[in-house]
């Protein structure tokens, strides 16, 4: 098991530096310099690929946090319905001894 934990990592590393790569080769490919607005306001002057490789990124961030919401609710549903578990089998068990007369 741990073999194919190394290996994962192992993918996932080369995966990140491949993403890295072609950033930065998009980056170096596009260096027009633009001044992007945002509701209005002027953001600071960068190249085409820095402001879309950050967009992108944006995007890949706000895409993973809004997927981790469901992840959450379905947690704490969970934990309640454990406690709500816990309390029947106290529950049983105390019906259990006043049954059986101890």
């Amino acid at each position: 098991m741990s073999f194919l934990r190394w290996l994962l990592r192992l993918f996932y590393g080369v995966l990140a530096l491949l993403c890295i790569a072609v950033g930065v080769y998009f980056a170096v490919d596009n260096p027009q310099l633009i001044t992007p607005s945002f509701v209005g306001h002027a953001m600071p002057e960068g190249s085409v690929g820095f402001w879309l490789i950050g967009a992108l990124l944006s995007g890949v961030i706000l895409g993973f946090i809004v997927s981790l919401l469901p992840f959450y609710a379905e947690r704490r549903r969970a934990r309640g319905l454990e406690r709500q578990l816990h309390r029947t089998e106290q529950e049983l068990y105390t019906v259990r001894r006043k049954v059986s007369g101890d």
